[in-house]
Formats: structure tokens, sequence, C-alpha cells
């Protein structure tokens, strides 16, 4: 995979638009999969929470510009607005935490709110443009409850051009005023996107009074014996790529996208319509590679129908 991104990236489309990864939230870690794609590429993360995202701004040797901005980005500018530090980072937010709410839930503590501080807030779009930058190929949201507003702040132009969003809306009520998953997924469905992934996340509901009255191993295994109700999801979507403007270098990066994230059937849609659109034989090259990635599964599944008439035939064989 390493051969064909560098073939792809080193194109010159790319070379003065190289690829923008935007990650808001970036509290703790940038996402691994995107290691792949670092040397090429133009990463922006943004984090409020200082506790675990001191480096105002950045450049390291893997990626080849990173951008690590200690701002509070929102759907709007302001130079004073209220942040919630709670007891962990991971919770901390621009809207406060529904601890009412929150109290039917074994992990209402992680919300409990710490200090409340004044932060200046900015827009996203503004941001980027600070550090030369007007595009954005690979959206990636974790913003405690302000997911849907942030990604609704930006131009239209913009939006429907990027390539993969990521999102962490919430299922129950954990913040005043939150976005939550069913009106994001209604927004998304009107936008020129899929959904190529949802992973539901969430906690044990008991009464934090009563995970108190238990004994301390029970409170720090209760998700070993009680199981988790729905809190939020991590929701992905990746473009349809039925956008007339979008050039080569989008359906090039399309389909790298599509294949680090293993949609390999869309990578293959994409390869062929590719080949046509632009007249071009990467595109057919790319069609080989994701050909050869679905075939294993081929081989998977005929062994498995094998094995199951192995099985009957033995069946057979022992009644007779």
């Amino acid at each position: 995979m390493k051969a064909v991104v560098k073939k792809i990236l080193n194109q010159p489309s790319f070379v003065g638009n190289p690829p923008v990864l935007v990650d808001l939230g970036a509290s703790g870690y940038l996402p691994k999969h995107w290691n792949l794609i670092a040397p090429y590429s133009i990463c922006v993360g943004f984090d409020a929470d200082t506790r675990e995202f001191s480096v105002s701004e950045s450049e390291k040797k893997e990626w080849k510009k990173l951008y690590l901005i200690n701002r509070l980005v929102a759907d709007r500018e302001s130079e004073e607005v209220d942040f919630y530090f709670t007891k962990s980072p991971y919770c901390s937010s621009s809207l406060r935490p529904n601890n009412m709410a929150l109290q039917p839930w074994a992990f209402s503590s992680l919300f409990e709110i710490e200090k409340v501080d004044k932060l200046s807030s900015v827009l996203l779009l503004e941001s980027l443009r600070k550090v030369g930058i007007d595009y954005i190929d690979w959206y990636k949201s974790d913003t405690q409850g302000a997911d849907l507003r942030i990604f609704d702040s930006l131009p239209k132009v913009i939006k429907e051009k990027i390539l993969l969003t990521e999102f962490e809306p919430g299922i129950i009520d954990a913040y005043f005023g939150e976005d939550k998953l069913h009106q994001l997924m209604a927004y998304m469905d009107v936008m020129p996107f899929w959904i190529s992934g949802m992973d539901i996340k969430g906690s044990q509901r008991i009464d934090s009074l009563d995970l108190r009255n238990l004994g301390f191993l029970s409170q720090r295994s209760i998700g070993s014996f009680l199981k988790s109700a729905p809190g939020w999801c991590e929701i992905s979507y990746i473009n349809t790529m039925e956008n007339e403007k979008l050039s080569r270098r989008e359906w090039l990066l399309a389909w790298l996208f599509a294949s680090i994230k293993q949609e390999h059937g869309f990578a293959l849609y994409l390869a062929r319509l590719g080949a046509n659109k632009f007249d071009d034989d990467l595109f057919n090259e790319l069609y080989a590679i994701s050909s050869r990635s679905l075939s294993p599964g081929y081989v998977k599944y005929a062994a498995r129908m094998m094995c199951k008439v192995a099985k009957r035939i033995r069946r057979s064989i022992l009644r007779a």
C-alpha cells in the first residue's frame, strides 16, 4: 500500500495542493490511520483543553506540515465563551454538562465540572486561512456536543468537496443544547455523502448513588458484568463523488481514503468510473489493486463453504 500511496500523492496535482486533514478535538492523539499519508499531508488539529494539548503550533518530521492549535473552534467568533473543564479532559466542552440527566449513568462522574474559564472562540474557516489553507479533504470532529453546528458553519462549496467526514455526536442528554446523532443524520441525509460506518458507544445505566453504594471492586469492574447502553456514536461519511466539479485530484484521493477505510467495493467503483472519466491508466492500476483487495474475501468464503459441505458429507456417511 505504501508504494501506491507514494505514486498517487507524488502526482503533480498534490504538490501544490497536498491532502488537508482537520481534527477538531485532537486531545490525546491524532488518528493512527492517518500515519500512512502523513508524510504527504497537512494536518491541522484543534483542542481547547490545555491539560492535554499544550502545544499551540508545531511541525513534525512525520508530516509534510502539522499545526496543533490550542483554540476553541465554534460556529461564531467571540472574545469570551464559557468553557467547562470537567473531571475527564475528554468531556470538557463549551456546552455545560447536564449533570442531572447524566446521574443515571455509570460514567457521570467524568462530566463533573472542575472549573469554568472564559476562552475566545474562532471560526474554523478563519483559522485555516491564517495558516494558508482554504480546503479540507478529511474532516474529523469530536467537539463534545457541537459537531453539527461547526460543520454547518463551513461554506457549502468547501463542505461538498470534503471527501471523508467523521463525527462523534451524542445520543443521550450529556450537555445542554448539544447536537444529537439524529440531527446530524437528518442534516447529512441531504448532503452528497453516504454512511460508511457507525460505532455505537455507551455506558452502563446505573444511578451514580447506587454505584457509589457498591463495593470498590464492583465499581471498578462494573463494565464486565453490566452491559452498556447507547450513549454516543462514532459515525463516518464518504463523499458520493456525484459532484461534477470534483477533479482528478479528488477522485484519486477519494480512492485512497476509501481504501484506507477498507471500503474496497466503493474504491473499485471509483477506479472504474475514474478510468472512464479521465481516460487515465492510473485508475486502471487502482482498479486492479481494489480487485485484489476483494479476492481474499472470496477465498475465505469459498473455504467456509467447503468446510460446510465436508461436514454434511461426514454426517451423511455416519448416518449410513
